[in-house]
């Protein structure tokens, strides 16, 4: 069955996508109860003075002088707000209209083994290694949670720009951070639940509020743009080649310039940070990818698919954790204290991203022979099992050693 669309319905379709994804992105990003787009909330009426990671003298009433900013840098945030809303629905756009709807169905066919595989990497396997780093560097309580509320969350559309540009399975990373949207319902507040009781006691574990509308709202974020992508490569292969080279430019100005001027106006935070939380930020995102990779490599999939789970389960949705550390505390130095590993991680994950990109690309540049597609195996394994048909390359394959067993 074809299915036609006329150009004006084409344009109007892309035009409310930009509308919905910059509404969604207002309320994500300035509500009282989400991701600020500056930090006055940690503004209290008290003015006493507070020690956060061991620097002293700061004014509890503003920890971070945030409210004393020139109008100039108040607007330059703001700029970067909508730039970063506008760089999220851009990428997602490019991201669908570089996707094909079989492959996506193709994913979500019985057994979804490289699902099934992501969302064990992403609410299992990291949460654990959040928790065990918090312990081994002793964290104090509120830096771990900070540490463990990252870890909880589903997958940030980081993961499908990451994936795109080294080559990753990008109908299974979509898939994967929206299905891990759906999961956190349940996943997030179980792992906050179970790993919360080694820093906090039950009174202070029930403050803890899960953002649900939140993650719908991201859920949307993703849906929608990825699905109109989806449709104008059906409908349009020439134009949606042009959308995904556009994006993904888009992309990486919009990311580089996010990333400066965050840099520079939320340097205090930065300042205050305390080695260990460096460490744990930047070790936390290797530390995920490296064990999903591994487990997917034991499974016997594909490297494409292996590097697309590793990546899905090492990028979080950074807007998630803060929302929930925004709605389940208001004391200033609780704040300030949680609020510092999210900052630190995003910014860590964007340039370990950054690198790993241009990593890839010059091995890519100097290994010339690509990766073989390999057959479907029959179903006399769970793992290495797939109802993909052998002339698609994002088949399942099977590795050396469960060859040997057949």
């Amino acid at each position: 069955m074809e299915v036609v669309i006329d150009r004006r319905s084409l344009q109007r379709a892309m035009l409310l996508c930009i509308i919905f994804g910059l509404a969604l992105a207002d309320g994500v990003l300035h509500d009282d109860w989400s991701a600020p787009a500056d930090s006055s909330w940690l503004a209290t009426n008290s003015s006493n003075e507070i020690t956060v990671n061991g620097t002293e003298g700061l004014d509890q009433d503003d920890p971070y002088k945030f409210s004393e900013w020139p109008e100039w840098k108040k607007n330059l945030d703001s700029v970067a707000t909508i730039s970063m809303a506008v760089t999220t629905l851009s990428l997602m756009l490019g991201m669908g209209a570089a996707t094909n709807w079989g492959e996506v169905l193709g994913h979500a066919s019985w057994p979804p083994v490289g699902i099934l595989i992501g969302m064990a990497g992403q609410f299992i396997i990291l949460p654990a290694c959040g928790a065990a780093l918090a312990w081994a560097f002793k964290l104090t309580p509120y830096e771990a949670m900070g540490v463990l509320m990252v870890s909880s969350c589903p997958g940030g559309s980081l993961s499908n720009f990451f994936a795109y540009w080294v080559d990753g399975d990008l109908a299974l990373s979509i898939m994967m951070t929206t299905v891990s949207s759906v999961l956190a319902y349940v996943g997030m507040p179980f792992n906050l639940w179970l790993y919360s009781k080694i820093w906090m006691d039950a009174d202070e574990n029930s403050l803890i509020v899960i953002p649900y509308w939140t993650i719908l709202q991201t859920l949307f974020f993703i849906a929608v743009p990825v699905a109109i992508g989806m449709i104008i490569r059906r409908c349009h292969q020439k134009l949606a080649g042009v959308i995904t080279n556009f994006t993904g430019i888009l992309g990486w100005l919009g990311v580089i310039f996010i990333n400066i001027v965050w840099f520079t106006l939320y340097w205090p935070v930065f300042a205050n940070a305390t080695p260990l939380i460096y460490a744990c930020a930047f070790i936390l995102p290797i530390l995920g990818f490296s064990f999903a990779y591994a487990f997917a490599l034991l499974a016997c999939r594909t490297h494409q698919v292996c590097r697309t789970i590793g990546i899905e389960t090492g990028s979080q949705n950074m807007a998630v954790a803060l929302s929930v550390i925004l709605l389940s505390y208001k004391d200033p130095k609780i704040k300030s204290s949680m609020i510092i590993f999210p900052t630190l991680y995003y910014i860590t994950l964007m340039a370990e991203m950054f690198i790993g990109i241009l990593l890839y690309l010059s091995w890519k540049k100097h290994n010339i022979r690509e990766e073989e597609d390999y057959l479907p195996v029959t179903q006399e394994t769970v793992f290495c099992t797939s109802q993909l048909s052998p002339n698609k390359p994002n088949a399942s394959a099977p590795c050396i050693s469960c060859e040997s067993k057949r």
